[in-house]
């Protein structure tokens, strides 16, 4: 399939409003994002991603609490423009992406979460990946996914394979924390996405979970059932993504990375 210059991404959207609360007391202060990982901060590692794979506007999702991020990055890097949003009400992730919803107008766009980096020794990291597959599909969404044992699968948001799989493949339909033994794939949801801008229709019905959160998955699931193209593209087995969320991880994530950077 010809790439689309229309379906072409220079947006991101990164919510980083969460309070951080499993990193407490470390981040009463100090944002977890931007918490140190080798010579930089966990955000800067996401944010070099973004303009590696060519992004040059991006949307920090931020609360009251987190405007350190936005005295830390400014209005303008390298090549890059940084605008900021805040998120009132800690309502869930999708409702973080339709913060952005008057700042992204029609184009289409990227969201990386700000507290996941991930290590790769490929020469086109995975958010170019994810770029490229948007382009060269029918895709209206992307995500990003990564293979985990059987055991633990009922940890995550799991995606089910339309036909096969491969590095880019369709899927038509997500479940979230599967039952032992139920799971439809080993690949996880695992914090990179594309989207067209139609994701914010959807996210306008998608109605709050069991935990009182509006989720993205549960907006993508509606994507699918209008009959909206999602494919994935998946992490090769020498890339990690490594949720900054608690202590343990984040002890991971300095050993494998923080020497590196």
């Amino acid at each position: 399939m010809t790439p689309s210059p229309d379906k072409l991404i220079r947006k991101a959207i990164i919510p980083v409003a969460g309070k951080g609360t499993r990193l407490y007391p470390l981040t009463k202060a100090v944002p977890k994002e931007l918490l140190p990982l080798g010579r930089k901060p966990v955000l800067q590692h996401i944010v070099d991603e973004a303009a590696e794979a060519g992004i040059t506007e991006v949307l920090f999702v931020i609360s009251k609490e987190k405007t350190a991020i936005r005295d830390h990055f400014g209005e303008s890097g390298p090549g890059m423009r940084f605008d900021y949003a805040f998120q009132h009400e800690l309502k869930g992730l999708a409702d973080a992406v339709y913060c952005g919803r008057e700042w992204v107008g029609g184009d289409h766009f990227v969201v990386i979460l700000g507290d996941s980096p991930i290590t790769t020794d490929q020469p086109v990291i995975p958010l170019q990946r994810v770029l490229d597959c948007y382009r060269n599909t029918n895709a209206r969404g992307v995500i990003v996914v990564q293979r985990e044992p059987d055991e633990d699968l009922h940890r995550y948001g799991i995606v089910k394979p339309k036909t096969g799989v491969g590095e880019c493949f369709e899927i038509d339909g997500l479940v979230e924390k599967p039952a032992s033994g139920t799971a439809p794939s080993n690949y996880t949801i695992a914090g990179r996405y594309a989207f067209d801008p139609i994701i914010f229709d959807f996210i306008e019905r998608t109605q709050p979970g069991a935990i009182g959160e509006i989720q993205i998955t549960d907006s993508i699931k509606l994507m699918l059932r209008d009959g909206n193209p999602v494919w994935c593209v998946a992490l090769r087995s020498t890339e990690t993504r490594r949720d900054i969320g608690t202590f343990e991880s984040y002890f991971e994530a300095l050993r494998v990375i923080g020497y590196k950077s």
